[in-house]
């Protein structure tokens, strides 16, 4: 991802509609392992924010242990050594985590997976990393034919579909507790852009960066909101993106 994406991405991941929902489903999914620790004078919590970029999410989480995040973008990792001093910032892969097996009790890797040349290896890191009893959360782009010009934008490899990535988790040898779809009112709407990008390719070759589309944050946060008290008792059939919750027995 160019330079210009995670600028943008920096600015706009404290406010963004999209950013504060997402942070607040990782806050609902992960709360059993993020709890304050009953037990006096255990070690502190350790959480791998893995696929970093600026480091908005992984600041999220900071205050329920020590955040370490890592990335392979030495541009990512500036932004979040100037921005996000409850953030441990590592360069490497994830395809190659630079960790001791059983490392961390909790991994979020939100959108990173899909940009990643091994993503079924990069799940296999993130379960060897994880302590037995910790949980991974991983939530990624949905369905290929809502492809757009975003997705160039982010080099995007790949979207998946709940039964997927659902696999792959299972594949790393991780036990799935949830998985579903989210936003799903941004179905209707991302896939009328897809179809337009398809029909006029030339006219919105510089569609941009989904991030500077600020007009429906408003209505958009709202349904946010409110999906998200649905998806507090059950799975969504459809979404623009994928939502997994697993663990490691």
């Amino acid at each position: 991802m160019e330079i210009e994406e995670y600028a943008r991405i920096a600015a706009a991941e404290d406010d963004h509609w999209w950013y504060r929902a997402t942070r607040a489903v990782m806050a609902d999914l992960l709360d059993p392992w993020l709890a304050p620790r009953p037990t006096p004078g255990r070690s502190e919590r350790r959480i791998l924010d893995a696929g970093c970029g600026p480091g908005g999410n992984g600041a999220g989480l900071a205050t329920a242990g020590a955040v370490v995040g890592i990335d392979v973008s030495p541009d990512a990792l500036a932004f979040v050594q100037a921005r996000r001093p409850g953030t441990t910032p590592v360069a490497g892969t994830l395809e190659r985590l630079p960790f001791a097996d059983a490392s961390f009790d909790v991994v979020a890797a939100i959108t990173v997976l899909y940009c990643v040349d091994d993503d079924a290896g990069a799940v296999r890191e993130l379960a060897r990393v994880l302590r037995p009893g910790g949980a991974a959360l991983m939530i990624e782009p949905a369905f290929a034919w809502l492809t757009r010009a975003h997705d160039k934008t982010v080099h995007s490899r790949r979207r998946y579909t709940r039964p997927g990535l659902a696999d792959t988790a299972r594949a790393a040898g991780l036990t799935v507790r949830r998985a579903t779809y989210a936003y799903s009112f941004l179905v209707p709407p991302a896939g009328a852009l897809a179809l337009a990008e398809r029909l006029r390719p030339h006219a919105t070759a510089d569609a941009g960066s989904d991030v500077e589309r600020r007009t429906l944050d408003p209505a958009f946060a709202r349904l946010a909101r409110a999906e998200r008290q649905w998806l507090r008792r059950r799975d969504l059939p459809v979404g623009s993106s994928v939502v997994v919750l697993a663990t490691r027995p």
